[in-house]
């Protein structure tokens, strides 16, 4: 079946994180004035124990009688690197409060001021600024306000203030607030805010909770709005929750016009460095029904299914863990979900099927299964190693989505379960005489609601005998393989389709399958052979370590590889499988008699670059340094099956083709301007291409790049291959950097099978100073999307 996905959306500007921090750290003692010492009393006002206060100015009016001390012209406060400017001064001494006023410039922890009046108590650093501007570089934000307030500690109070993280009188944007509180290791608070571009306000807000700085803290992040066809009006407002240094939250308030309000939360936390877990979880009641296969999207349509439910959800989580010790290494994944349709109706945005994706893979390394699969598949692993065994706990449950909201009568669900596997194995180890052995045990208990459930032990030892010379490596082989079954459950459910390989479909008579305990034993035997030929090839001088050659480099030596390599397998045809159970692929073995030859080219590439190094008397030394790359390869690999060379069954529908397509690979990556990898296979009988997987991508630092791909598949129906469908897919990107601040990318993919365009896609990405900005619009089969993104930066 063919899947074709519709799905319009307009993307609209989301913006709401807006950070707000105030470093005003005038911590200080009553000053020793360094001009003016006769004034400063003969017992000083008690101060924290630092360094002193110094200051200056072109005139000082006091006595030791005068209750303060007057600077006029140049007033300088300074403290290490700190410093406080003003026009004019006035020290009460008594108490250590300071009166600023005129044209005040400060210099304080990194952090510019301007004010035009300010008192403070040097002291406990407390005080107000009236009309300041602020610039605190961590992070990059400015800041305008009528007034500022500073309590004991680093809290601070404002009015009627500004912040942007964009320079000029007229920025980019900026927020507004009436009043609002901030605390340098805390959060930000803003009340009666507006949100201006231009200064022209764009939205209010009556409150907003914003981190400080960049330390994880609690607040609102930045909303998804979008637009479609499928769902309508899309809000989502994410807030997010710092529970303590090892654990967040997220709660996601979702509001789609046409589908109703979802519920989202996503937990996570990380105790040590073999800890982590990702949980999530959405809920909602949609206001859509699909109570026949043609209620739903055109795209959904001939799989048989309807979603009749209103109530849907989806349940996903990783976690990596141990269990008593680190050395029992734990993984768990969770996927279940409502309904077939779910992951295809919500892919996008925060809680969306692409973005749990995303974060899986990078989290953790692991995928889930497509949007499209009816299967969605829990694991459990537990897992111990040892220096030459090791043990593996295991345990599945396989969620058939065709079984779901009246889908499938669950009295036929033939699913298996897989609860639990044991698997023990010896790694490859030296043994007496020369020989290599390993061993793998496994056990399994399987469970269908409708069908055969029991128990399969599984035993795997292997031999093998590396034999070595100068110019080739042979390493014959040979392992046993025995399997026990006994069923719990004997249940004739008829003929049952199975996958086989090749994309072919076996058919399993269930009534020949036999109860009771029963064993299977059967053998391969092979070897494989391979050699490499090297030669090196002289392409430069080396350089010779001159600091006048600094940041110089060149190719200076040529390795070219050449591996051939042929790997035979043999194993017997066994009969009477047809009486054994039937849980997964490995209960029905295919004889095999098949040789497979390959042959490798590698060339390989040495690089000596002259670089400086620090040296004695901080005098540079100049040093040649190499680095090495395999950064051509082309291999050529086919097999020769002797049993279907020997095939005497449907001779009138297949002839006999006992060589494999020719398998031609590619790579090319010289780390200078193109990635190529092409994987092509040829049929030796059609005389033409019957695959190929083909990438490439030129690209050069700030000019852009362009990237080709091209996917194709051919309709096959022989004896040892099935392909129902033919693929030709093209797809063509690329990016330019026009210059440091737009960006314009574009993909086009076609259907040359279908004779339609899959996807036109055209973006501009605007970087300015405080702000990225992006306009895309794509145009896909029964989708046409325009999207706006607005990121604010340092936020």
């Amino acid at each position: 079946m063919r899947r074709k996905f519709t799905r319009i959306s307009l993307a609209a500007l989301a913006v709401l994180v807006l950070t707000l921090c105030l470093p005003w750290t005038l911590i200080g003692k009553q000053p020793e004035l360094n001009r003016v010492r006769k004034y400063v009393p003969d017992t000083p006002v008690q101060a924290p124990d630092q360094d002193e206060w110094t200051f200056s100015a072109d005139r000082v009016v006091g006595d030791h009688t005068s209750e303060y001390v007057e600077a006029f012209g140049n007033v300088s406060l300074s403290l290490g690197e700190d410093q406080l400017r003003a026009d004019f001064a006035r020290y009460y001494r008594n108490t250590g409060w300071v009166f600023l006023k005129g044209d005040i410039r400060a210099h304080w922890g990194g952090d510019f001021l301007q004010a035009d009046e300010g008192e403070f108590d040097l002291n406990n650093m407390t005080g107000w600024l009236k009309n300041g501007k602020l610039f605190m570089a961590k992070p990059h934000i400015y800041v305008e306000a009528e007034r500022v307030g500073k309590a004991v500690g680093d809290s601070y109070t404002f009015k009627n203030a500004k912040v942007t993280s964009c320079s000029g009188d007229r920025p980019a944007w900026s927020v507004t607030s009436e009043e609002g509180d901030v605390n340098l290791d805390g959060r930000i608070q803003l009340y009666r805010s507006a949100f201006r571009v231009k200064n022209v306000p764009v939205f209010f807000w009556p409150y907003m909770a914003l981190p400080g700085r960049r330390e994880r803290q609690s607040g609102f992040l930045m909303p998804y709005v979008s637009s479609s066809e499928k769902l309508g009006f899309q809000l989502n407002m994410p807030y997010y929750w710092v529970i303590d240094d090892e654990m967040d939250a997220t709660f996601y308030q979702n509001y789609m016009s046409r589908r109703g309000y979802m519920q989202g939360v996503q937990f996570r936390h990380t105790e040590d460095a073999s800890t982590k877990g990702l949980w999530q979880v959405d809920i909602m009641n949609d206001q859509r029904r699909a109570t026949s296969e043609y209620d739903e999207w055109k795209g959904y349509q001939g799989d048989g299914l309807t979603r009749p439910n209103s109530d849907r959800w989806w349940v996903r989580s990783k976690y990596d863990g141990w269990l008593g010790s680190p050395r029992w290494q734990v993984k768990l994944d969770l996927d279940v979900v409502s309904d077939q349709n779910y992951l295809r109706d919500f892919q996008h945005g925060p809680t969306g099927f692409e973005r749990s994706r995303e974060e899986f893979l990078d989290e953790f390394g692991r995928d889930i299964e497509n949007k499209d699969s009816l299967h969605r598949l829990s694991k459990a692993y537990v897992s111990r190693s040892w220096d030459r065994f090791g043990v593996v706990g295991f345990a599945q449950y396989d969620e058939n989505l065709a079984f779901m909201n009246g889908n499938g009568r669950d009295g036929e669900n033939d699913t298996v379960q897989t609860l639990p596997e044991l698997n023990a194995f010896a790694f490859q180890q030296s043994l007496p005489g020369g020989l290599e052995g390993a061993f793998d045990a496994k056990y399994d208990y399987f469970y269908r609601e409708y069908g055969n459930s029991g128990h399969r032990f599984e035993a795997k030892p292997e031999l093998k005998l590396p034999l070595k010379s100068d110019y080739l490596t042979v390493i014959p082989s040979l392992a046993l393989d025995h399997t026990s079954y006994s069923l719990t459950s004997h249940e004739d459910t008829g003929n049952m389709s199975v996958s086989a390989p090749g994309g072919k479909t076996a058919v399993i008579d269930t009534s020949k399958i036999e109860d009771g305990y029963q064993n299977r034993t059967t053998w391969t035997g092979g070897f494989s052979a391979f050699s490499e030929m090297t030669r090196t090839f002289s392409l430069a001088d080396l350089p010779k370590a001159d600091p006048g050659l600094a940041g110089t480099s060149s190719w200076t030596r040529l390795k070219h590889s050449i591996q051939p390599r042929v790997d035979y397998t043999y194993t017997p045809n066994l009969t009477g499988q047809e009486k054994l159970p039937y849980f997964d692929t490995d209960d029905r073995l295919a004889g095999s008699n098949k040789v497979t030859y390959s042959l490798t080219n590698v060339l390989d590439r040495r690089r000596d670059s002259v670089i400086l190094s620090p040296g004695s008397d901080d005098e540079p030394v100049a040093l040649v340094a190499r680095d090495y790359l395999d950064f051509l390869m082309f291999r050529l690999e086919q097999s020769y099956d002797y049993n279907e060379a020997n095939r005497m069954d449907e001779l009138n529908l297949y002839k006999r083709r006992p060589f494999s397509d020719v398998m031609a690979e590619l790579k090319v990556k010289p780390a200078t301007f193109v990635d190529l990898l092409t994987r092509n296979w040829f049929s030796p009988y059609r005389g033409d291409m019957t695959q190929s997987e083909t990438s490439i991508r030129f690209f050069k630092d700030g000019l852009g790049e362009i990237t080709l791909g091209y996917d194709f598949v051919k309709s096959l129906d022989e004896y040892l291959r099935t392909q129902d469908d033919d693929m030709s897919i093209i797809r063509v990107g690329g990016k330019w950097h026009i210059n440091d601040t737009f960006t314009l990318s574009a993909m086009y993919r076609h259907d040359f099978m279908d004779e339609q365009d899959l996807e036109r896609t055209l973006r501009l990405d605007w970087a300015a100073e405080c702000y990225t900005l992006y306009f895309s619009y794509s145009q896909k089969p029964g989708d046409n999307r325009f999207e706006v993104g607005f990121d604010l930066l340092n936020f």
